[in-house]
C-alpha cells in the first residue's frame, strides 16, 4: 500500500513539473531559505526537473534497499543493526526476514513522506514562479521531520517485538505474552 501511494505521488511529481513548464518565467526559484523564501534561481529548463529525477532515485532505490536488507537478513545478519540483535542474528533465515517487517514499513512510511513532501515544494515553486506568490510556506518540513520522529519509536517497538515473537517460535527463549522472558537471554542449558 505505501509502495502504490509512493508511485503515484512520485508520477504527480512528473505531473506536476509537465504542467508548470509552460507557466514559468525565464529565471525561476530553485532553492528556498529557512523562512520560505526564494534564495537561489535558474534559468535552465532542465533544473526544474531535478525535484522529480530526485523523487524517481529515491523510490528506486528504496526498492531495492528493501531487496537488499533481504538479502543481509538471509545471508549476513551480523551486519544489520537490528534491536535484540543477539537473538535476531540466531534467528532462522525465514525468521529474520520475518522480523525485516516493521524496518521496511518505516522505510516505505518515510518515503511515502518524502515523496509528499517533495511534490508539495514543487507545487510551491511553481507559485512562487508563475503566480507571483513571494514564499514557500515551510511548516510542511516541520510537520515532516515531526511525522519521522514521532513514529520512530513506534516501528523500534514493533521490531522489537517481532524478534521476541520470532524467537519464540524457533524455541530460542522461553516466550511470554508481550515479550521474551529473562530479557532476551537464552535459557540456560
Amino acid at each position: 500500500m505505501l509502495l502504490a501511494l509512493s508511485v503515484l505521488a512520485c508520477a504527480a511529481i512528473w505531473w506536476r513539473a509537465l504542467a508548470w513548464l509552460p507557466s514559468l518565467p525565464e529565471r525561476y526559484p530553485i532553492h528556498f531559505n529557512a523562512r520560505g523564501e526564494p534564495d537561489g534561481w535558474s534559468t535552465s529548463r532542465a533544473a526544474w526537473f531535478l525535484l522529480p529525477a530526485i523523487a524517481t532515485v529515491l523510490l528506486v532505490g528504496n526498492l531495492l534497499l528493501g531487496r537488499m536488507l533481504a538479502g543481509l537478513a538471509r545471508t549476513a545478519p551480523g551486519l544489520m543493526n537490528i534491536p535484540r540483535k543477539e537473538l535476531f542474528v540466531r534467528l532462522s533465515p525465514a525468521g529474520r526476514e520475518a522480523v525485516l517487517g516493521p524496518t521496511l514499513a518505516f522505510l516505505g512510511f518515510v518515503l511515502l513522506l518524502v515523496e509528499l513532501l517533495f511534490l508539495f515544494i514543487l507545487e510551491g515553486t511553481g507559485r512562487v514562479a508563475a503566480s507571483g506568490a513571494r514564499m514557500l510556506p515551510p511548516w510542511p518540513v516541520f510537520v515532516f521531520l515531526g511525522l519521522v520522529f514521532a513514529t520512530l519509536p513506534a516501528f523500534l517497538i514493533a521490531t522489537i517485538r517481532a524478534v521476541d515473537r520470532e524467537a519464540a517460535a524457533e524455541k530460542l527463549v522461553g516466550g511470554v505474552p508481550g515479550g521474551v522472558s529473562g530479557g532476551g537471554a537464552p535459557p540456560a542449558r
